[in-house]
């Protein structure tokens, strides 16, 4: 179950305007994107603009990572600057035109197009024939004529006409599967993180969304492992951003094995994970929570030009979806235990029993 969402993006900018005002004594949001720009050495175009407005904003906590992200590794310029705008558009266009919806109506509108020429052209038919068997007739002159002169000729030119608007509604086809194509592809990358291929935020709302769906439906629960690698700052700073990022694709690759079925892994931060365990109890969750966090701790990964080699661990809080719930209270407790994981000394698995 959702909390209310905001639908507009002036009301989205709004909140985020308030929230700043609250919580920064560093000018307005305007004058705090437009320093930042300057900072940066980039124009101060509608692009940077927008994407570093929504950055300082932090309305998004996984575009703001990714930003974040591109300015500490000295990445962000013209082209990443345009790849980040696109996906913020994308975003916002994915809540207003829902890709699905779309296709499902480009769909529905060929399929009708199509039964219509169908069905119109075997009517076609039949009138036709009945009009030559009419003309066949001994008819008075001014039928005949008519017929002839009027009737025929326009039925001919309507014949004419739907035949070539279903030659079109062919060859447009080709082009709503096009675009459908690139629907598909544009809803997929709107829900996917790009450095590990697995579903961002987004994508990990839209999941528990359906999971939650699905729980009510059956009458069966589902447990939420957020997960969330220890002190990797330091591993940024002692190997590099490069190697982080490897890092993250490397736990992604282990988080997919060991996860199977409807089971769903998403990042939902920086350097944050979570798992949705659909139709699983506490313990069970607990246990494979556990069994990740030991197969990373296990593993010794070498790093080129590093005589150390790099050891990962991870902290995890585990929680139970209660039935009727709001998603922000069952992923709260989730985090709780999560930090208490953290504060515990880290390495280690907490589930929501514990608080």
């Amino acid at each position: 179950m959702k909390k209310h969402t905001v639908h507009s993006i002036m009301e989205r900018y709004q909140q985020a305007l308030i929230h700043k005002i609250k919580h920064t004594d560093s000018g307005t949001l305007e004058q705090q994107t437009l320093k930042k720009l300057e900072a940066l050495n980039v124009q101060s175009n509608p692009i940077h603009y927008a994407v570093i407005y929504e950055w300082l904003s932090e309305i998004d906590p996984y575009f703001t990572d990714t930003v974040q992200t591109n300015i500490n590794n000295d990445n962000y310029n013209d082209n990443t600057a345009e790849t980040l705008y696109m996906s913020l558009v994308a975003q916002f266009l994915h809540e207003k035109i829902p890709n699905e919806e779309m296709e499902s109506l480009l769909n529905g509108l060929i399929v009708h197009i199509s039964n219509w020429i169908i069905h119109s052209k075997q009517r076609q038919t039949i009138i036709l024939n009945d009009l030559h068997t009419i003309l066949e007739q001994d008819l008075p002159t001014f039928v005949s004529d008519t017929l002839n002169n009027s009737v025929m000729p326009n039925f001919l030119s309507l014949h004419e006409e739907t035949k070539q608007l279903k030659e079109q509604v062919s060859k447009s086809s080709s082009a709503v599967d096009k675009l459908k194509e690139e629907l598909k592809k544009a809803n997929f990358f709107a829900k996917t993180d790009e450095l590990t291929n697995i579903p961002n935020r987004r994508g990990f709302n839209e999941h528990i969304e359906e999971t939650i769906r699905l729980s009510l439906q059956t009458q069966t629960s589902f447990a939420l492992v957020l997960l969330d690698l220890d002190f990797f700052k330091i591993v940024n700073d002692t190997f590099g951003h490069i190697v982080g990022d490897s890092a993250l694709r490397y736990v992604s690759k282990l988080l997919k094995a060991e996860t199977k079925g409807r089971d769903c892994i998403a990042r939902i931060g920086g350097e944050e994970f979570s798992i949705i365990l659909p139709n699983t109890s506490y313990e069970n969750a607990i246990k494979v929570a556990n069994n990740i966090r030991l197969q990373i701790a296990n593993k010794t990964l070498s790093v080129k030009d590093h005589k150390e080699p790099l050891k990962l661990t991870l902290s995890s809080g585990v929680a139970i979806y209660r039935k009727g719930e709001y998603v922000d209270t069952l992923f709260q407790r989730a985090d709780e235990a999560l930090y208490l994981a953290k504060n515990n000394g880290r390495n280690q698995v907490c589930g929501e029993q514990e608080l």
